[in-house]
């Protein structure tokens, strides 16, 4: 059995990589970029996991961050992403590698403006919830 945080990673890796609409959207979907990735694109973010215990099962909380970058005009490509990515997350598996996902939460997401190199930066963090299996 492999670590909650790893599986639950893997699991949300495996899914946006396997949704049709969304690959069709973007170049990849990475957790390292490689250099000179062209845009757009979908990174597998920031992650926080939390003990989800209770006296009767052995849980984890996590907070996830599932990044998307673009360098279209305006903020309409990044929200768009992030909305296929969400729609994604609806066909996440309940079964990860010794673990059950009990719940996948939207919890927010925001869009910033890089003026700089002219890449919009779309950001959606969503709450995991598993417990051992």
């Amino acid at each position: 059995m492999v670590a909650a945080g790893w599986a639950v990673q893997r699991a949300l890796y495996e899914t946006l990589a396997a949704y049709p609409p969304l690959m069709a959207a973007v170049t990849g979907i990475f957790d390292y970029v490689p250099q000179w990735q062209k845009l757009p694109y979908v990174t597998v973010g920031e992650a926080v996991e939390t003990d989800w215990s209770a006296k009767d099962f052995e849980g984890r909380e996590h907070r996830i961050s599932v990044h998307a970058w673009s360098d279209h005009a305006g903020m309409a490509e990044a929200k768009a992403i992030l909305g296929l990515v969400d729609e994604a997350l609806e066909h996440m598996p309940a079964m990860l590698d010794g673990h059950r996902l009990v719940s996948l939460r939207f919890l927010s997401s925001r869009v910033i403006a890089d003026v700089k190199d002219e890449v919009r930066h779309g950001i959606a963090d969503y709450r995991a919830r598993t417990v051992r299996e």
